[in-house]
């Protein structure tokens, strides 16, 4: 039983600090808009030849207009749909 618990313990952990260290926040639109912005800008910064660093604001704060429009529902379902490729064709 003790181990079960810590197992949940340990999942739950790892589920609330894994966005909270690599996005600062845990805040469903504002994890899409720096993972828009962030893919984005990667691909801008390839087509010029030039590495990829860190990610402008400019970048995410038009990411975060964008996914201002969207409820945290809409913002979870296109992160799940982001993150485990079931991202839909541009139409």
């Amino acid at each position: 039983m003790r181990i079960i618990l810590g197992l949940i313990i340990v999942l739950l952990i790892a589920a609330i600090g894994t966005p909270l260290v690599r996005y600062g926040t845990l805040d469903p639109c504002r994890i899409l808009a720096k993972d828009l912005a962030r893919e984005s800008y990667s691909k801008v910064a390839k087509a010029m030849g030039v590495e990829p660093g860190e990610t402008p604001e400019a970048a995410e704060s038009l990411a975060r207009a964008m996914t201002s429009q969207y409820s945290e529902g809409e913002c979870v379902s296109r992160l799940k749909d982001r993150w485990f490729g079931v991202e839909k064709p541009a139409e």
